[in-house]
């Protein structure tokens, strides 16, 4: 059964009004990346029917990460090489450890770039690095693609869903402090996390994926 994201539109425009985000500034992203990024922006059948673990910032010494497909979220991706895992993908807007982010990038994961009004100026840095599979953005554009989702974890989480993966399993996803792994996190990152919460329990709902 195809995963249907029309809830998400009131989820966009609740989280917008709430952090007082602009969409021109999110489109002249969309804009301002093609200048910089080259990207296909298709995974194509690279989830589809897949057992996924998404990996979060909050994941503990104590945690271990199964054998599955393995998307981290951001930062996250420090936690993995620190297991000695190279994720298969990686889900960044752009504010986690770009070194750990580069080492997995040259050792084949995939990365998957959100880009956004608040991360125009790491747009060099990170295109100076990497090639990502694929962009993302707020919005559908003929430039990026997009599965919805506010943090890089539900945004994982619904990009899964959307492309037919079979199961997911969340690892390190604590919404109740900052995880260890969150790497340059803005001073709102609770607040986001609540949303994060709200996001991925609308998913539980509506999908049985979810483990």
């Amino acid at each position: 059964m195809t995963f249907d994201i029309e809830w998400w539109w009131k989820y966009q425009k609740d989280i917008e009004s709430h952090f007082s985000f602009s969409k021109v500034r999110e489109q002249l992203a969309v804009k301002l990346s093609s200048r910089y990024f080259k990207s296909n922006n298709d995974l194509g059948q690279l989830l589809y029917q897949q057992d996924v673990v998404i990996v979060g910032a909050g994941i503990t010494n104590q945690e271990s990460i199964p054998e599955r497909t393995v998307i981290a979220a951001d930062g996250a991706v420090k936690a993995c090489l620190q297991r000695d895992i190279i994720p298969d993908f990686v889900v960044t807007d752009m504010d986690g450890y770009i070194s750990d982010l580069k080492y997995a990038f040259d050792n084949g994961c995939k990365v998957i770039v959100h880009v956004h009004g608040d991360n125009l100026s790491r747009f060099p840095d990170y295109s100076s690095i990497i090639e990502p599979i694929c962009l993302t953005s707020a919005y559908p554009s003929a430039l990026t693609s997009c599965w919805g989702g506010f943090t890089d974890g539900d945004r994982a989480l619904m990009m899964c869903l959307s492309l037919d993966c079979k199961s997911v399993r969340l690892i390190g996803f604590d919404f109740d402090k900052i995880g260890s792994y969150s790497g340059n996190f803005s001073p709102k990152k609770l607040k986001k996390l609540k949303w994060a919460r709200k996001i991925i329990e609308e998913c539980g709902k509506r999908s049985n994926k979810i483990q």
